[in-house]
């Protein structure tokens, strides 16, 4: 209800550690990844959604959901192994297959932040980002402004024909030039577990010529099969995926 009088607000002076509950017969190691699952903490599974790195152990094998708490870290910078580590991986987008093994494929796998640097052969500094980060919405598996790094941008010659978007482009810009001739982007597929997952495209060619977003095949954006809105220079639209072959245009500047 609206308020009639002043009152205090608790404050988290910082989000270095958090308190969660443990879901019931999970046993979470210290130093291990934490997934979500209903809500509840657990020993991340590959597609949780990534709730940090366990301050400490928490078994809670025999008991409910809850029953038990535990600590995790929810910002840092982090060393851990990672299969043939290399620096030209720096700032790219690493996911977390179990609670204790970091990869750099995406698809089936939790996204857990963003290679640093590399340390030693097969090691990294892992900027962790748990899940949800952006104010806007969307898992951001790109670059962060936030964590002091760019987001991705990418540019797409449509000149020439359609374009495709793969799914490691999603989580940042993505500039289309299409000339004056009207033209498609087909977005990549989407299932469930690549719900949030966004990207921001941007037409910048000249006021001819309509650009054309398509999902995959009997995918939807906001219901429909299409959106061809963007059809004047700098026109712009930010998707997010809201489910298994559906999107939804979340922001956009059309002229």
């Amino acid at each position: 209800m609206a308020l009639t009088a002043n009152r205090d607000v608790d404050r988290y002076v910082d989000q270095e550690l958090r308190s969660l509950p443990v879901k019931g017969g999970a046993h979470i190691f210290k130093g291990g990844f934490v997934g979500l699952s209903g809500g509840y903490a657990r020993a991340l599974t590959a597609g949780d959604p990534f709730a940090g790195i366990a301050y400490e152990e928490a078994d809670n094998s025999a008991g409910g959901d809850g029953a038990v708490m535990v600590r995790v870290f929810t910002t840092g910078d982090f060393e851990h192994a990672l299969t043939s580590a290399s620096r030209t991986n720096n700032r790219a987008a690493v996911f977390a297959s179990d609670d204790g093994t970091l990869t750099t494929t995406a698809a089936g796998n939790s996204f857990v932040g963003h290679q640093i640097d590399v340390t030693s052969a097969n090691r990294i500094v892992l900027r962790i980002q748990t899940t949800p980060t952006p104010l806007a919405g969307g898992t951001m598996t790109s670059e962060l402004v936030s964590a002091g790094l760019r987001h991705a941008f990418v540019t797409k010659d449509a000149t020439g024909g359609n374009v495709s978007l793969a799914a490691s482009e999603l989580g940042g810009v993505v500039a289309v030039n299409n000339g004056t001739s009207a033209r498609s982007v087909q977005l990549p597929a989407v299932t469930a577990g690549d719900v949030g997952k966004w990207v921001t495209l941007i037409k910048v060619a000249g006021a001819t010529g309509a650009i054309t977003v398509l999902p995959e095949a009997s995918g939807t954006i906001d219901g429909g099969a299409s959106n061809a809105e963007m059809d004047a220079i700098y026109d712009s639209m930010t998707l997010v995926c809201i489910g298994a072959k559906a999107w939804s245009v979340v922001s956009k500047r059309i002229a």
